[in-house]
């Protein structure tokens, strides 16, 4: 790896299965991400340019990544760089994770659910929980000395929709959103319950069993497209952070520069 500078900026780029998110670290705060579908390569551009002008023209910068679908890293970067004329890096292959994993085979571990641990982390300085609601949805849990611990995988609630239409003669795409209670009095209420209310189960029952494990309840924290849904039925959750994979992206690179 090579070394890395410190900047008084970054644009951190979050290239997810669904979604890419840029957004501008100006060192005290993240400005608003742009964001815009993974598949939708013709208004990649664009994206990039509505980020990047973000930047000061006379700030220092650097581009880091953080991806979780290789082949996509590959064209965004070519494209991150003949808009902005700056360097890309990326976390893991050219920056240290933010976190250290205690987990069996730290190279499977996804750099999305790392960062958000981290950034998490950072923040609360303790133990926590972090769970992910995007295309799938991760649970997972950080030590109060800030060990990454592993976690939890499950289908996300737009791939439960999919797979109950996908795979049944009868049942219907349901579009995400809360029913008015909790009897689904349709089939389309029927499926949305199940699955949120799972969603929600599922989500109490592998905290608890952290919980459990830790001997007391890490602070919970959500992030994700479907992260304020699912806090809306939950009253054990303690914040939601859209941009929390953004923050721990950011948080990679200023670590390894050596900066606060």
């Amino acid at each position: 790896m090579h070394p890395i500078a410190p900047v008084d900026c970054l644009l951190a780029v979050d290239i997810g299965n669904s979604r890419i998110g840029l957004a501008v670290d100006d060192g005290a705060k993240l400005q608003p991400a742009a964001r815009v579908a993974g598949a939708d390569r013709a208004h990649w551009r664009a994206a990039i340019e509505q980020a990047w002008a973000g930047v000061p023209p006379r700030a220092t910068h650097a581009i880091v990544i953080g991806s979780v679908v290789p082949q996509r890293t590959r064209e965004l970067a070519v494209l991150l760089e003949e808009v902005s004329g700056a360097a890309v890096v990326a976390v893991r292959e050219d920056l240290p994770l933010p976190l250290p994993l205690d987990v069996e085979n730290p190279a499977e571990v996804g750099v999305d659910r790392v960062c958000s641990a981290a950034a998490a982390y950072d923040h609360i300085g303790g133990c926590c929980a972090v769970a992910s609601f995007g295309t799938a949805t991760t649970i997972d849990c950080v030590s109060e000395d800030g060990r990454f611990l592993g976690g939890a995988i499950l289908p996300g609630i737009e791939m439960c929709y999919d797979v109950l239409q996908q795979r049944t003669a009868l049942l219907p795409r349901v579009a995400s959103g809360r029913s008015e209670g909790p009897f689904g009095r349709n089939t389309s209420e029927a499926i949305a319950n199940g699955v949120l209310f799972g969603a929600v189960g599922a989500l109490r029952e592998i905290v608890e069993r952290y919980a459990t494990a830790l001997n007391h309840w890490p602070q919970l924290v959500l992030t994700g497209g479907n992260a304020p849904l699912i806090a809306s039925m939950a009253d054990f959750v303690d914040s939601v952070v859209p941009d929390l994979c953004l923050m721990g992206i950011a948080l990679a690179y200023r670590k390894a520069a050596g900066q606060k």
